[in-house]
């Protein structure tokens, strides 16, 4: 039997399947095996039943943001031996070799669905994005979703967008992560890019509403990532109420507790694996919706994100989780001094931060209480400068940030020959170095940033 004709039990199998038949791939190199606990275990194993699509290619899954994390899947081969599968390929159809429990045999489960724990991140969430405004209504944690990562919120909203027929008439505005580009240009390809997302931009944004043009949705990342360009979001939310299109923000770098973007954004987007997480090492997201939908596209699309999958996030990514005020109170006052001293080197052209670019409209979202992000962008004269000082700074590197210690990432230098195209038009040089802020003394940081500059501007 063919795996067309299955019926799996969780949704996602079928939308996952559905895809890689749409991307035209050949049906027979898809193999799905369905893993289940036998009836002869007696015991609870919620988190073991799993499917694992066979298939090779990573494209549906970097994009999708669906499946299970690297902390799933490494409880899942702890009871591996119990697990029996059955697939439409009879060489993946096995019986696990421990189909009874041995006396005395401690099965490792874990008696929880997480549902409790997943409320309670709900709750933080909602706590986190309380309002500046005391006259405005304070959110609700059952307008609060939460996805297995990031990258799967986002793609849930654009999947929503796109699945409801609004495919004209989506914009951007200012430089988006850039999967997020991907993920939107696959679902909805006819949307409009303004890649910088300055006020130059959004006067051509309004010129064109102006002139007749229609926009649906258009997505922001505030503020952007790396050159921390913040939008003028009451101006922006003005032109949406006017023309009667949706805002669709991600928030990541802003953090909860640094801006107040619940105002301005009809769906606010966040990866919890950043700020939230603290080490890097938990996969989760979450997404927020108006309480009150003002239009009736909004409306359709908090109905359809209701029927997708929404909360499944592994139990054990929670604990280590969400100790985030903590972190953002440490953080948030460092960045306008390290800012500063940063920019001073002659081997520094510039520094980004939401301090140095557009400080007049990221102070229009700050909270009052909140700080300036934790997120810096040096931006050297040449590659051959930022080379050394890379490979020379004693700090630990990496592709994430808001982590407790500081990291650093060669932000353009991991991109593709295509993705660096699309940096140089947005004004992105090849000769930066992103650094995220942790809960390091500030001199101490500071004197290791320096050191390596210093090395940097020796020559052989």
């Amino acid at each position: 039997m063919e795996w067309r004709e299955w019926s799996f039990r969780h949704s996602l199998v079928s939308r996952c399947l559905n895809a890689l038949q749409e991307a035209g791939g050949p049906s027979d190199a898809v193999i799905p095996v369905q893993f289940s606990q036998p009836e002869s275990l007696s015991c609870e194993v919620f988190w073991w039943d799993i499917h694992a699509i066979i298939y090779p290619t990573s494209t549906y899954w970097i994009h999708s943001g669906d499946g299970i994390s690297a902390r799933h899947a490494a409880f899942c081969l702890t009871g591996f031996d119990y697990l029996q599968s059955d697939s439409s390929d009879p060489e993946f159809c096995t019986t696990g070799p421990k189909t009874l429990a041995i006396e005395g045999e401690q099965i490792p489960v874990l008696h929880t669905s997480g549902m409790v724990e997943r409320d309670c991140i709900k709750h933080d969430i909602a706590t986190l994005l309380q309002l500046e405004d005391p006259d405005q209504l304070p959110p609700s944690f059952n307008d609060v979703f939460l996805y297995p990562g990031g990258m799967s919120a986002i793609n849930a909203v654009a999947r929503s967008v796109g699945d409801l027929g609004i495919k004209p008439g989506v914009f951007t505005l200012g430089w988006l992560y850039t999967e997020t580009v991907n993920i939107l240009e696959h679902r909805l390809p006819d949307i409009t890019i303004y890649k910088k997302g300055g006020d130059e931009e959004l006067d051509r944004l309004e010129a064109s509403l102006k002139y007749g043009a229609h926009i649906t949705a258009l997505w922001v990342d505030v503020p952007s990532n790396p050159m921390h360009i913040t939008p003028d979001m009451p101006r922006l939310r003005q032109l949406a109420n006017e023309y009667g299109f949706l805002i669709l923000i991600d928030g990541t770098v802003g953090t909860f507790g640094n801006v107040d973007l619940l105002p301005y954004a009809d769906v606010l987007m966040s990866s919890l694996t950043k700020m939230s997480s603290g080490y890097a090492n938990v996969l989760a997201g979450s997404l927020k919706c108006r309480c009150k939908p003002p239009v009736s596209l909004l409306r359709e699309i908090t109905l359809a994100l209701d029927c997708l999958l929404r909360g499944y996030i592994f139990f054990l990514e929670i604990s280590p989780s969400f100790t985030a005020t903590l972190r953002i109170s440490s953080t948030m006052f460092k960045l306008p001094t390290t800012m500063l001293k940063l920019a001073a080197p002659p081997a520094v052209e510039r520094v980004n931060s939401p301090t140095m670019t557009t400080r007049p409209h990221y102070e229009r979202i700050r909270r009052r209480d909140g700080g300036y992000g934790h997120l810096l962008s040096i931006i050297f004269h040449d590659n051959e400068t930022v080379t050394r000082f890379y490979d020379g700074v004693d700090i630990f590197k990496g592709g994430s940030f808001g982590t407790v210690f500081i990291l650093s990432t060669p932000f353009a230098q991991l991109a593709t020959d295509v993705d660096r195209r699309h940096f140089e038009e947005a004004g992105i040089p090849s000769h930066i170095v992103r650094i995220s802020l942790g809960m390091e003394d500030v001199d101490t940081f500071l004197d290791t940033l320096f050191k390596a500059i210093e090395m940097a501007m020796m020559r052989d």
